[in-house]
C-alpha cells in the first residue's frame, strides 16, 4: 500500500495519502495550504484519487479540498457535525459516520467519531495499520478543547475509545508537534499523558 505523510503549510500540518499499490485507487486526508504540492505527490505515485476526507472543519485541514476536487473529481467526505461548520471553506459530497467502513482497493478503512477538539472530529483506521487522528491525538499530547464546539469531557471520552484500539497501530497526527512525526499507539499509551490519564479529573490536570 502507498502511504505518504505530507508536511504542508506554516502550522506544521500533515496531510496523508493512502492508495492501493495495484489499482492506484487513493484518498487524501486533510488537504490544506498547498494543493500543488499534494497534486505533485498524487502524480508521482500515479494515484487515481477517489476520496478527500476531512477529519474536522478547521481551515488548516480543509482549505485545499475544493481545488483538489476540481482537478481530480474526487468526492469530499466528512462527519455530519462537520458540514454546518465548514462555512464555505470547503464543501462535502458524502457523509461518513461512526463505525462506517469502506474499501480502498484491497484495504479496509474504518471511521471513528472522536469529538472533543471539534464536534465532527473523526479518526481513521487504514488497513488495520495506521490510525490517522487529525487534531484529536498528537504525538505526546492531544488537540485543544477550548475552541468553539470543543469539550474536554468529550475529548477524554475519545481518548478512552482510542485506548481500546489495536496497540500496533501507527498514530498519524494532524500536526508535527511531537518528538517524532509518527509513533505506535502502544508507545503513546506508555508516554502520552492524555492517554495515561485514568479519569476526567486527571485528564483535565494534564
Amino acid at each position: 500500500m502507498i502511504f505518504q505523510q505530507i508536511p504542508i503549510g506554516k502550522m506544521q500540518n500533515f496531510s496523508y495519502l493512502f492508495a492501493d499499490s495495484e489499482t492506484g485507487e487513493g484518498m487524501i486526508i486533510d488537504p490544506a495550504f498547498d494543493a500543488e504540492k499534494i497534486m505533485q505527490v498524487l502524480k508521482e505515485n500515479n494515484v487515481n484519487l477517489q476520496r478527500i476526507i476531512l477529519t474536522h472543519h478547521h481551515y488548516d485541514h480543509v482549505n485545499a479540498a475544493l481545488p483538489i476536487k476540481a482537478r481530480t473529481g474526487a468526492e469530499i467526505f466528512c462527519h455530519p457535525e462537520t458540514v454546518a461548520l465548514l462555512k464555505g471553506e470547503a464543501a462535502h459530497d458524502k457523509l461518513i459516520h461512526d463505525n462506517d467502513q469502506f474499501k480502498l482497493g484491497n484495504a479496509e478503512v474504518k471511521c471513528l467519531h472522536t469529538p472533543g477538539h471539534a464536534p465532527g472530529s473523526i479518526c481513521l483506521i487504514v488497513n488495520n495499520e495506521w490510525l490517522v487522528t487529525g487534531d484529536t491525538l498528537f504525538i505526546g499530547d492531544c488537540g485543544r478543547a477550548d475552541l468553539p464546539g470543543g469539550s474536554l469531557e468529550e475529548l477524554y471520552n475519545s481518548m478512552q475509545k482510542i485506548k481500546k484500539l489495536n496497540k500496533a497501530l501507527i498514530v498519524c497526527p494532524g500536526h508535527n508537534y511531537g518528538k517524532a512525526p509518527l509513533n505506535t499507539l502502544a508507545e503513546e499509551m506508555q508516554s502520552n499523558p492524555v492517554l495515561k490519564a485514568n479519569s476526567l479529573t486527571e485528564f483535565m490536570q494534564v
